[in-house]
């Protein structure tokens, strides 16, 4: 399977796994909001909100997947190299780096949801840092 195949495959699961923890962070973002989210909430319905976020997912994720895919195939001929269970090492060190660096900042401004945001940076780091690289194998 081909390096961009496999990483827009790895966006769409990460699309799934993004809906289902965004539907159930929203539960706890409704029944005790912020202020800024009470805001939001006023303005627009908690179930289009989610709607919108499902529409946009798969789309936006396979974009990701997909240029993941083309970050790994670059990766995998400038620094071959296994390591920490992945094909190459430093693939997967740098999807964790940019993980972190992304997740943080969301942490840290959700914090009321903070366990969800934790899991989706996991959920993305596990697919695109590891199975991205064994499926273009």
């Amino acid at each position: 399977m081909s390096a961009v195949v496999a990483g827009t495959a790895g966006g769409f699961l990460m699309a799934s796994l993004f809906i289902s923890a965004i539907s159930i962070m929203m539960f706890s973002l409704v029944k005790n909001p912020s202020p800024t989210f009470r805001t939001i909430f006023e303005r627009y319905k908690p179930g289009g909100v989610v709607l919108s976020l499902v529409a946009l997912a798969y789309p936006v994720w396979g974009i990701i997947g997909a240029i993941v895919g083309i970050l790994y195939t670059i990766s995998d001929k400038q620094a071959p190299g296994s390591g920490l269970g992945s094909p190459n090492l430093v693939f997967t060190i740098s999807i964790l780096a940019v993980t972190v660096m992304m997740a943080v900042p969301f942490v840290l401004l959700l914090r009321q949801v903070a366990a969800g945001v934790a899991f989706i940076a996991l959920a993305s780091a596990g697919v695109f840092g590891w199975l991205v690289p064994y499926f273009a194998e």
